[in-house]
């Protein structure tokens, strides 16, 4: 759900409502990264010999489970994206140049007994000549060094109470069957390994998000490129004689009451370690557990899982504390069906609509609590479903730590809906509607903020970072991790 480039497809609501319908050696790359000029090469080799000892973190898989140093690791983990107020996703969230952003949040993650995150994206220093191919959404900003290893130091904390990290870079499913797109893709990939896998911080890396679709998962050219970035990424760990894992931030796509995209991935050979899979589908996660046993024998990572923490104060959908779904019924006419206006059954404005969406409340309907009853129930769903339970799954990544005013396409107010002003209902969700601004276990709260239309305003590193103030959702899970 990283909004560099893209948002969270529509589609997403349906899947998650239910409306509709450990690998070995990997291939590893040959000679020289084409395009690369010798200075990178040669950035590279220095990052390797700065590299810390690996030998504190090595990451495997055994069956369904995922292992650290040869024992089971039950992830306890957040998605995270440090987007500012008044500012698009940063291309390296990560970078040395934002510990006052990344700081304060992994001091807080790791009292709420955070062991794991996961990031959108990484632009590297070394990424400069693949820019023009991969788009502005890797272009480092001014300030910006385009090295993470700070990030990393901070996260294993000389190995007490360590947060675990998986990397990833962002890109477009389609992009992988554009063949010089791929092959900057496997060099970006391989050369984001090379520099930091041995960092003991470091879990693995996640191949792209949410890239799969209906088309592109039966045709066997767009997992053939798959395996030819996972090669790339497998070649930069061997690089350094690391011991990481291959794993996917896919959308939880269901079709003849299957995991789709593993069944196709399993068909066509997909070489990763683990699945991951975005899952939205309310208070339960239903019949998820039967159908990762039924798609693979490999460990399957609940890659995002979570709800948002808004409602709109214009719309009469209440939400039922027994099926733990917003009936349609209570929703204004016209919110649903393939002919459903812009605004799906909320009046246009002015103001527009999106603007009158507000924080859960601690009462009424919907509510808070609601939210937090979904959250503490997925939570200990996940736990009661692991490996270590007799399960299948090694555990997941709550969407997200905080929120993004930038994911409703409008970084400047926190406003409801997503990109393009669409306003989605999710019956499934404690608030009833889908809100990409709004998943956030902590709210952001602007610092000596300078704004107005249509000034771009003064965000980070023009004014201080913004504060992240915890939700009750927060403690809920935090609660939950506490005893697992």
């Amino acid at each position: 759900m990283w909004n560099g480039r893209f948002v969270r497809p529509a589609t997403g609501f349906f899947l998650a409502a239910g409306m509709l319908a450990g690998c070995g050696a990997l291939q590893q790359g040959q000679g020289n990264l084409p395009g690369a000029p010798g200075a990178t090469q040669q950035s590279g080799a220095t990052e390797r010999h700065m590299r810390p000892n690996n030998d504190k973190s090595t990451w495997t898989v055994s069956g369904r489970q995922i292992l650290l140093n040869g024992k089971p690791f039950f992830i306890k983990g957040v998605d995270y994206m440090n987007t500012q107020i008044d500012a698009d996703s940063d291309p390296n969230p990560l970078d040395n140049a934002n510990e006052a952003l990344w700081g304060p949040d992994l001091d807080a993650m790791r009292a709420a007994h955070v062991n794991a995150l996961k990031v959108y994206n990484v632009s590297l220093d070394s990424f400069r000549p693949y820019v023009p191919i991969l788009g502005d959404g890797n272009k480092l900003k001014d300030y910006e060094s385009g090295k993470i290893d700070k990030f990393l130091e901070k996260a294993w904390n000389n190995g007490k109470d360590p947060i675990y990290v998986v990397l990833s870079i962002y890109f477009g499913g389609k992009d992988v069957l554009d063949p010089p797109h791929l092959n900057a893709l496997k060099d970006v990939y391989e050369l984001m390994a090379k520099a930091y896998a041995q960092y003991p911080a470091v879990m693995g890396v996640s191949l792209g998000s949410e890239i799969n679709s209906d088309i592109l998962i039966n045709d066997p050219e767009w997992w053939t490129g798959l395996n030819k970035i996972a090669g790339g990424i497998r070649a930069g760990f061997n690089s350094t004689r690391s011991r990481k894992i291959i794993t996917t931030t896919m959308v939880d796509m269901v079709i003849d009451h299957k995991l789709a995209t593993v069944v196709a991935g399993e068909k066509n050979k997909f070489l990763l370690d683990a699945w991951g899979i975005d899952s939205y589908r309310g208070y339960t996660f239903t019949d998820i557990w039967t159908q990762i046993k039924e798609a693979t024998t490999r460990p399957e990572i609940m890659a995002e899982y979570g709800a948002s923490a808004a409602r709109w104060t214009q719309s009469s959908a209440t939400y039922d504390q027994t099926t733990h779904v917003c009936p349609e019924s209570t929703y204004p006419k016209g919110s649903f069906g393939k002919d459903a206006p812009p605004y799906w059954g909320l009046p246009p404005g002015p103001p527009p609509p999106w603007e009158f969406v507000k924080e859960l409340p601690p009462g009424g309907n919907p509510s808070m609590q609601n939210l937090v009853d979904q959250v503490t129930n997925n939570a200990q769903e996940i736990y009661q479903n692991s490996t270590g339970q007799g399960g299948v799954g090694p555990g997941g990544f709550y969407f997200e730590w905080n929120d993004e005013w930038a994911k409703a396409g409008w970084p400047h107010s926190h406003i409801g809906g997503f990109a393009g002003n669409r306003i989605s209902p999710s019956p499934p969700f404690a608030g009833c509607y889908w809100d990409e601004a709004w998943f956030g276990l902590t709210s952001d709260k602007p610092v000596n903020r300078q704004w107005k239309w249509p000034e771009k305003g003064n965000p980070f590193p023009a004014r201080p970072a913004d504060i992240h103030e915890s939700r009750p959702t927060l403690d809920a899970i935090k609660k939950v991790w506490s005893t697992e």
